[in-house]
């Protein structure tokens, strides 16, 4: 049985691209912060069964780029550098909620943590590092 997906989540409309191909992706304001997430299905799992990692890896970048492409004025950025963590398995059916935080803010470079989370279990942390572009968006 799938989980639901919750209240006050809406489809993210990104058109083409590869995140159509692996969504749909959710979004949701929680405060002055917003949450992502996506209803794990069996297209998202590997061989084991389970939520592929590199579904995992996208949908932090996702969410963290968000963060960042948000705090610097919806200037385009890009990923120079994204460590994660993989603590727990996801499968398909589970709710997977994406949350994340900056931590530190320079003229050119923004570093957030982030985590992916099933319920109360952890399914993955990251670290990563963001380039602010120096062209117009």
């Amino acid at each position: 049985m799938s989980a639901p997906i919750p209240e006050g989540f809406a489809p993210i409309n990104l058109p083409g691209g590869f995140e159509e191909l692996i969504g749909p992706l959710y979004w949701r304001r929680d405060g002055d912060s917003v949450r992502y997430g996506f209803l794990a299905a069996a297209k998202h799992a590997n061989p084991n069964g389970v939520v592929h990692g590199g579904m995992l890896t996208t949908v932090i970048d996702h969410c963290l780029g968000s963060y960042v492409w948000h705090a610097i004025g919806r200037r385009p950025c890009a990923t120079v550098t994204l460590n994660c963590s993989f603590i727990a398995a996801g499968r398909p059916g589970d709710w997977i909620e994406a949350a994340g935080t900056i931590t530190r803010r320079g003229r050119t470079l923004v570093f957030v943590d982030g985590a992916l989370t099933s319920g109360d279990k952890t399914l993955l942390t990251a670290k990563g590092v963001w380039k602010v572009l120096n062209r117009e968006g």
